[in-house]
């Protein structure tokens, strides 16, 4: 059979078309698949520094809420205990150790005043806020004031503003100076006890702003790139 030039000639033209055509379009895919895998990664990395954020935004805020319960919960206990030993009616604790002859009620809530009130002075200190702050200098104040009554009872003040018991000077410590020194409403826990309360209903506060910013960075981080939604598919 004979196969004239030309058709020879069109058909290796027509085979480096083809090759060419199937080339071109291979590295066209090769490019498409690259700038893929491209896209795909930045948009993982950014969803995972995204992530890294929001965790530790959320890590921090739930520890500083933990922080003002805390201190709510110590200031409410602190306001608790001062209450039953401002001894206002004829229930109070004076007059069950006065028929019972034992101070036992009234120490017992001493040493729950003390312990509540030192804990929530360490919470204080710990959120490191401005208020915290004022909130301690008003309690160093109340105690110096008070230090020579609240010493009668064997209850003094540390350098770092905590309450200290010496319990055999409190053991001793008679009816009559337990009530003048702890009842009344013009006692240093009547006193601290008002401010506690303001302290109870700060941190109520401070825990609220905490919540709320911690969910407003979550949103901040995510819903306004696009993203929120997609990375919590």
């Amino acid at each position: 059979m004979r196969i004239t030039r030309n058709y020879m000639s069109n058909l290796l033209n027509g085979n480096s078309k083809s090759s060419n055509a199937s080339s071109l379009l291979q590295s066209a895919l090769s490019r498409s698949n690259r700038g893929r895998r491209s896209r795909l990664s930045v948009q993982n990395s950014r969803t995972d520094s995204l992530g890294k954020i929001s965790t530790s935004n959320l890590t921090g805020s739930a520890n500083s809420e933990k922080l003002y319960y805390n201190m709510k919960y110590h200031a409410g206990q602190v306001y608790d205990y001062a209450e039953r030993l401002n001894g206002k009616n004829k229930e109070s604790v004076y007059e069950k150790a006065k028929a019972s002859g034992s101070t036992e009620e009234i120490i017992a809530n001493i040493k729950g005043f003390v312990s509540h009130y030192n804990s929530m002075v360490a919470n204080m200190k710990k959120s490191g806020s401005r208020t915290g702050d004022n909130y301690q200098t008003q309690f160093n104040h109340l105690a110096r004031l008070s230090s020579l009554e609240l010493a009668s009872t064997g209850v003094s003040r540390k350098s770092d503003g905590t309450l200290e018991i010496d319990e055999k000077k409190l053991s001793e410590a008679d009816i009559e100076t337990l009530e003048q020194v702890w009842g009344g409403s013009t006692s240093f826990a009547s006193r601290i006890a008002l401010r506690a309360d303001s302290v109870a209903s700060y941190a109520e506060r401070s825990m609220t702003a905490q919540a709320s910013s911690a969910y407003s960075s979550l949103f901040n981080n995510y819903g306004s790139k696009g993203n929120y939604f997609n990375f919590f598919r």
